[in-house]
């Protein structure tokens, strides 16, 4: 007989308080397949304690690793020590240096210490000269870009995808009945070539769509040359398309873009743009291709199928998934631009996705 449920147990509470003993009950639900011994327990429980759910106190199996002792211990190495950051142990850890089990541990950091948990993210390094500028020049773009004003900009960013992108296995599980030597190796094994075939992209989005996904040549290296003989005549051309009243031109801090050959391109050639003392260093996590659209690419790619096998393929699928974006998600990711102004404002130029909710 399948474990009861708790709707079960309350419908069998209200025949008991109606005056149906066990027998009955069981006669009522033939098709519940209830045993009748179980039944007699739960009817025992509701003359007892008047609920069917609520066991009487004391009762039970008397708990033999969450003690009072066990609790406390597991508190101490679950979390950092306020003076020592970043020393706490995983339940792995726990469970071998206490001699818990695995999952007692587990039980005693969700239901008695009544902890979440949270997987650490990566970011950029940052000095204090670096959280300075990205305090005080989030501060200037806040005060520059109202919402109004944050329609009309076009975020622009290089990304490298791979044929064979890196695989993260943790989640990654295969299971079987057989022992590991007698799965075949095509379930088991992923295969990823030493040098995959790649590609790199430049592309720009703003509230009112997305430009074109621009491949750059292969072997090239993106100096100031290539970015302002190749690549922002095209990314311009996008921002016209797209806001031909005017706009303002987005690029983060890497050497081709702060070059004075791509500052003075821009100043000739675009009605407004975020030039390079302006821009926050080290902050993608100010640009909504870094922090949405990159990964919402790769997300897809992972799940497209087939999986292309040379570069060629690799630009036909990602201009693909390119062209398939939700525009939706990329005008929400380009409104929250100020929200992370804001938020970077208010970690004093530190790290803050942590922060956002």
């Amino acid at each position: 007989m399948a474990k009861l449920s708790v709707v079960d147990k309350i419908r069998i509470q209200t025949l008991r308080e109606q005056g149906l003993g066990a027998k009955a009950i069981k006669a009522a639900y033939p098709e519940k397949g209830w045993s009748l011994n179980t039944l007699k327990t739960i009817c025992r429980r509701v003359d007892n304690t008047g609920s069917a759910v609520e066991r009487k106190a004391g009762s039970g199996r008397p708990k033999s690793a969450r003690t009072v002792a066990n609790i406390a211990r597991v508190e101490e190495l679950i979390c950092s020590q306020e003076d020592q950051p970043a020393t706490s142990k995983s339940t792995r850890e726990i469970a071998s240096s206490t001699g818990i089990s695995q999952r007692s541990v587990r039980r005693i950091v969700k239901t008695d210490l009544a902890l979440s948990c949270f997987k650490r993210m990566p970011v950029q390094v940052l000095t204090e000269d670096t959280k300075l500028k990205r305090l005080t020049r989030c501060k200037a773009l806040l005060r520059r870009l109202t919402v109004t004003k944050i329609k009309r900009v076009f975020f622009t960013d290089e990304k490298i995808f791979y044929v064979n992108p890196p695989v993260n296995t943790q989640n990654d599980r295969v299971w079987s009945a057989e022992r590991k030597r007698d799965i075949d190796a095509q379930r088991l094994l992923v295969q990823r070539a030493k040098f995959s075939a790649h590609v790199m992209v430049s592309a720009g989005i703003c509230f009112t769509g997305i430009g074109r996904l621009h491949f750059v040549a292969e072997k090239a290296k993106i100096n100031a040359e290539y970015y302002v003989n190749s690549l922002l005549p095209k990314l311009i051309e996008d921002c016209e398309g797209l806001m031909p009243n005017g706009f303002v031109f987005q690029q983060d801090g890497a050497p081709a873009h702060t070059s004075h050959h791509a500052q003075e391109w821009l100043r000739q050639n675009t009605p407004d743009f975020i030039k390079k003392s302006e821009w926050p260093p080290n902050s993608p996590d100010l640009n909504p291709l870094d922090f949405h659209i990159w990964g919402a690419m790769l997300h897809k790619y992972q799940a497209f199928v087939p999986k292309p096998k040379t570069a060629a393929e690799l630009r036909h699928v990602l201009e693909e998934i390119w062209n398939d974006l939700p525009q939706e998600p990329i005008q929400k990711a380009v409104l929250t631009f100020r929200k992370r102004l804001q938020t970077c404002i208010k970690a004093e130029g530190g790290h803050f996705e942590h922060l956002l909710s």
